[in-house]
């Protein structure tokens, strides 16, 4: 625990640099930074459910914003955008579950405290890193909801230019993970939203520029 606890502190300067408009650190050798933009959608089995968006802005005590979206079997819907200290993500409700509530208001408070029985959830990333082959700053990447399962979740087919699937730990399902393990994964989670951070600043501050100019 004592060795784990100069990565975090690391993965939070760089998250704090970010707010300071510093570059962030380069990505891996290959890769590039670009911006993600994701939709959604569900296979023709996938029923019985109630989708809710949920955007979560800031850092610290973050603020959270919920909506409902309505999935049709096989036709694509958009998500927030995210960005700079957003982050989004999408919750499958048991519709059972869902009409145990009375407003929309308390199901998405509950959400909020991850107190919904059932609920299955899917982040998505505004920034990833690609490979130099992939042209453009900004990619598309659409996340395919095949099936729902009360034990394992989402099962998510996610296709897209530059999308590499995540490698998988060869260790056993359940060992530790070695620190250098974790240390490597909070680095590289740290740059990756340090450079998501830096981009939509930067975006952000060429619209002020222009809108000065």
């Amino acid at each position: 625990m004592k060795k784990l606890i100069p990565a975090l502190v690391a993965a939070l300067l760089l998250a704090n640099a970010a707010a300071a408009d510093v570059p962030p650190p380069p990505p891996p050798k290959g890769k590039k930074y670009v911006s993600v933009t994701n939709e959604v959608v569900l296979g023709k089995d996938v029923t019985g459910h109630v989708f809710v968006q949920q955007v979560s802005s800031g850092f610290g005590a973050p603020q959270f914003a919920h909506e409902k979206l309505e999935l049709t079997a096989g036709q694509a819907k958009a998500v927030d955008a995210g960005g700079q200290r957003s982050f989004v993500s999408l919750f499958a409700v048991p519709q059972d579950v869902a009409k145990g509530f009375k407003t929309d208001a308390e199901l998405f408070e509950a959400l909020k405290a991850n107190k919904v029985k059932g609920a299955h959830r899917l982040n998505f990333a505004s920034t990833a890193t690609v490979s130099n082959q992939v042209k453009g700053k900004s990619v598309k990447w659409t996340h395919t909801v095949a099936a729902i399962d009360a034990k394992t979740g989402m099962k998510v087919k996610v296709e897209g230019e530059g999308y590499e699937e995540p490698k998988t730990n060869p260790k056993k399902e359940g060992s530790a993970v070695p620190f250098k393990g974790v240390a490597a994964g909070l680095a590289v989670t740290a740059g990756v939203l340090l450079g998501g951070f830096w981009l939509a600043g930067r975006a952000r501050r060429k619209v002020q520029s222009c809108a000065a100019g």
